[in-house]
């Protein structure tokens, strides 16, 4: 806001200037006057008695310089799809860059190039070991035949009872020497169906806690500071007359978009840009199903309802049935009970934690420069 209102200033000293030197020297006719207000500062009007001076009407007391050459310096008239010229700064964006020039006071646009972007990290992902649910057997069969006969024997069920959490159950007991015809004795062998298993998961990981983390910012290495001022006076038809370049600063047009620069004059090109966007991030991860987990637990059955003889102990898992000889062959399945399932933890596959997206630079600006 500073530097615009000091251009706004220029403007208001200069055009009644240039007005007063069109008036004063003909139509068409352009002249740069110096403010000049006497020897040692004095009012334009000190040291007159009134009457003008050969030469027409003066701004200071003397005559009008009608010799309106440019000041400044005259370049090539812009190429009619590009701005005019401006002064513009291009460097290192180390916070060096010089602030806008006194004969182009105003900054017009901060734009950048040669973008740097780091690496985001994302990942590795990591996968706990799995955890999960058990359930005790819900069926129990005893066979008229020792297990490696079972297939094909006769079953007699001896199921505990629904939803059973491993209490001395009495229910489907089977009496001793319960006899299965010309096979002999029905309790030969025990079979105890498959534990149940449930709600088994992996928590996923990300290692290197870039997931939650933001990306490293991009950064420019290059900026490059327009600034534009008022120079005033005649050059060829063909020209401009503009502001003399400060050392470091080139005289410049430029072009929202990309383009290509003139063939002559208006050569040396650049390309800048108004910002950027990054949209890089990280692919949550994940886990696959839990693989080689299981639930396993003790099976006793005892002779007497009361689950107090001494028990014939069989053991069950979640991965199948599993069948046990009873010996001696013919004992009573009067009760049973069981112990309290226990989750084996398994592995699960980790995906995930890889870096999509991409940083875009937006805003693209095309700038050439003069080159004499």
């Amino acid at each position: 806001m500073k530097n615009f209102k000091r251009y706004i200033g220029l403007i208001f000293v200069f055009l009644p200037i240039a007005l007063l030197s069109v008036a004063s020297c003909g139509e068409g006719v352009f002249t740069y006057i110096e403010l000049d207000g006497g020897a040692g500062g004095a009012s334009p009007d000190a040291g007159t008695d009134g009457d003008e001076e050969e030469g027409g009407p003066t701004s200071s007391g003397g005559p009008i310089d009608c010799d309106f050459t440019c000041r400044d310096d005259c370049v090539p008239l812009h190429p009619g799809d590009m701005s005019f010229p401006v002064l513009v700064w291009i460097g290192p964006n180390d916070g060096a860059a010089p602030p806008c020039p006194d004969n182009a006071p105003v900054e017009q646009f901060v734009w950048h190039a040669d973008l740097v972007i780091p690496p985001k990290k994302c990942g590795p992902c990591t996968c706990t070991p799995s955890t999960g649910t058990c359930a005790l057997p819900s069926s129990i069969t005893a066979h008229a035949a020792p297990c490696t006969l079972a297939d094909g024997a006769t079953a007699t069920p001896a199921d505990p009872p629904a939803g059973w959490d491993g209490a001395c159950a009495a229910g489907d007991a089977l009496p001793a020497d319960l006899s299965c015809g010309p096979e002999g004795p029905c309790v030969q062998s025990i079979t105890v169906g498959p534990l149940g298993i449930a709600a088994e998961s992996c928590e996923a990981l990300d290692g290197s806690g870039a997931v939650t983390a933001p990306a490293p910012a991009p950064s420019w290495g290059l900026v490059a500071r327009v600034c534009e001022g008022s120079a005033f006076g005649a050059c060829a038809s063909d020209e401009h007359c503009v502001p003399t370049a400060p050392t470091g600063f080139r005289q410049c047009v430029h072009r929202e978009g990309l383009h290509d620069c003139a063939a002559e004059g208006y050569t040396e090109q650049f390309t800048f840009y108004e910002g950027f966007s990054d949209e890089r991030d990280c692919t949550a991860c994940s886990c696959g199903a839990p693989q080689g987990s299981y639930c396993h637990s003790d099976i006793a059955f005892y002779s007497d309802a009361a689950c107090t003889l001494t028990p014939l102990i069989a053991s069950a898992w979640s991965k199948g049935p599993t069948c046990h000889d009873v010996v001696p062959a013919g004992r009573a399945i009067g009760s049973k009970t069981a112990l309290s399932p226990v989750y084996q933890p398994g592995s699960c596959q980790a995906a995930g934690g890889e870096v999509v997206g991409e940083v875009a630079k937006i805003g693209p600006r095309t700038v050439c420069c003069y080159v004499a």
